[in-house]
């Protein structure tokens, strides 16, 4: 995985506004400070998958998917690669990074045909010393964001097989999904089943078995690179 950037569309200051609502930490900012994020932000598409940030770079970047998805990937000491279910579009992410300036522990990778918007960690300590009432919606985001990991910490170490699997589409449907117009209370996640396995610390075949018994359910469809996600299933998927 290497850089990889292309030239991309370039976003007018009305949709570039609209990204930045899809969070709540912009929510209470004026105009003013709206224009100064649009003045500092940058946004990059990456034709093949790319590492955008390293294990070891400082990460200090608050990120938005406009499309495709970012993934976390950790090596093992013995090299094994571990993927935690991606970001997907519409979604911001990596709040905790700009008020830390800790070396990263992990790479993050940008899925192939992705569009990342990136705001400087620097930015978002400005608008908060500025504003202090941006800090209590940080927060907010980043104990979200702090919980699901959590709650997919404890599924893979301490349940069983078949409620990881399920907590996994439950992850999936909140961080990875988007709506689908041609089926209607379905959502789709673009992801190889290769990478569903690493998510789940698993072979290949057991998590495709896995999957399998979930699409016998109807709670999933497995497809090319996709599964697709019946939203009625998700609220007794726990159960």
């Amino acid at each position: 995985m290497s850089p990889n950037r292309q030239s991309l569309r370039k976003y007018s200051q009305e949709e570039l506004t609209s990204f930045l609502a899809y969070s709540g930490v912009f929510s209470v900012c004026n105009q003013d400070e709206i224009d100064y994020i649009l003045s500092q932000l940058k946004t990059n598409k990456y034709k093949n998958e790319t590492v955008i940030a390293h294990r070891e770079d400082v990460g200090d970047q608050v990120r938005f998917v406009i499309n495709g998805s970012l993934n976390i990937v950790a090596t093992s000491l013995d090299g094994k690669e571990v993927r935690f279910p991606p970001i997907g579009p519409q979604r911001w992410v990596g709040w905790i990074s700009c008020f830390d300036n800790q070396i990263l522990s992990h790479d993050w990778v940008a899925t192939a045909k992705s569009e990342v918007i990136s705001v400087p960690g620097a930015v978002i300590r400005k608008l908060c010393e500025n504003n202090p009432a941006l800090y209590p919606k940080v927060m907010t985001e980043i104990n979200r964001q702090f919980k699901l990991l959590m709650s997919w910490t404890e599924f893979v170490s301490l349940h069983s097989l078949t409620a990881r699997v399920r907590m996994l589409v439950q992850i999936l449907a909140q961080i990875s999904a988007t709506p689908m117009d041609d089926k209607p209370g379905w959502l789709q996640v673009d992801v190889t089943q290769e990478h569903l396995a690493s998510f789940l610390n698993l072979s290949r075949q057991t998590a495709n078995k896995l999957l399998v018994e979930l699409e016998k359910e109807q709670i999933i469809s497995i497809g090319y690179r996709k599964i697709l996600i019946n939203g009625e299933k998700l609220p007794n998927l726990a159960s």
